[in-house]
């Protein structure tokens, strides 16, 4: 089946979706790298770390970011808005709020929100 649209032509398959531009070369196909979110959640500090079970996440495959979701203070003044770092672990992510080298050392407390990215 072909459907023409002002964006370009899309051809429907069985395991796929191939899509060609205005000028009629194929700009997405079913092996084009694509990214989906697979897991969200707001993060909000509750010690040094946390992990996260994710079943079938693995660092080969996964991305994750965190991302302030409150007020954020752009002056870096506030401790309390340290960014988390979240470390792709096999079957989940561990979620940092603070330096994930350091033991010690202080932790933000706003809430952000994790995002899980498959990649292909």
């Amino acid at each position: 089946r072909h459907k023409t649209l002002s964006v370009g032509r899309f051809v429907s398959m069985n395991y796929g979706i191939r899509v060609w531009g205005a000028t009629g070369l194929l700009e997405l196909d079913e092996n084009s790298f694509t990214v989906r979110i697979i897991y969200s959640e707001i993060v909000q500090s509750s010690g040094r770390s946390r992990f996260i079970a994710i079943p079938g996440v693995n660092p080969s495959t996964h991305s994750a970011v965190c991302v302030p979701i409150a007020a954020y203070d752009t002056t870096a003044q506030m401790w309390t808005a340290i960014q988390y770092t979240p470390i792709v672990n096999s079957g989940g992510v561990t979620v940092y709020f603070g330096s994930p080298a350091a033991s010690t050392g202080p932790t933000g407390s706003s809430p952000q929100r994790l995002l899980v990215m498959r990649y292909r």
